[in-house]
């Protein structure tokens, strides 16, 4: 009975080294490979509860992002560093926001992003998808999703201003494209 036991012992000691030790190269390379990356480019789609939007996106660390949505309104939603505008084409209005209250301050700073991979073990870990969850005071919960097996971004998960899920898919992702500070301009309504 004690050999079985010290079998088990070995046994359970050997499989919890190995999986910290894939934990911790697996933190290792998405670590490498977000440090490393400097825009993104890529499809998505976006889910807030039933409603779902699609579209394409361009983001340029630090802070910079420019989505275009195929829909009817002709929304976009820029980033210039400061300000998020939400831009509804159809209507000829803009939508100001500072930066700093929405989620994407975490998502668009890429040293945020990091902290976070560094200073925490991921939620949730499968054969496609690495989970962590951040929570923010007065914003709430913010979930960050890696490919395992690319180590890019995959999306995230947050609550809107209005409680709803907002869950954000990327697709066809393309790393390291050269994009212009200037792309990434808001618009005077008058310009519409």
């Amino acid at each position: 009975m004690k050999t079985i036991l010290k079998y088990i012992f070995v046994i359970l000691f050997f499989y919890l080294f190995l999986l910290n030790n894939s934990n911790s190269t697996l933190q290792e390379k998405l670590i490498n490979n977000l440090e490393q990356t400097n825009t993104l480019s890529f499809d998505f789609i976006q889910k807030i509860e039933e409603k779902e939007e699609i579209g394409n996106c361009y983001i340029k660390y630090p802070l910079l992002m420019k989505c275009n949505y195929k829909d009817l309104k002709g929304k976009i939603v820029i980033s210039n560093g400061k300000t998020v505008a939400i831009i509804k084409k159809k209507y000829k209005k803009i939508y100001y926001y500072p930066i700093k209250i929405t989620p994407l301050i975490i998502i668009l700073e890429k040293n945020k992003i990091l902290n976070l991979l560094k200073n925490n073990e991921p939620v949730s870990i499968n054969a496609s998808t690495v989970e962590y969850k951040l929570t923010q005071k007065g914003s709430g919960i913010l979930k960050i999703f890696f490919d395992t097996n690319s180590f890019n971004l995959k999306g995230w998960e947050t609550k809107d201003v209005y409680s709803n899920n907002v869950s954000f898919i990327i697709n066809n992702l393309k790393t390291n494209n050269q994009i212009v500070d200037d792309f990434f301009k808001i618009p005077r309504e008058e310009d519409l």
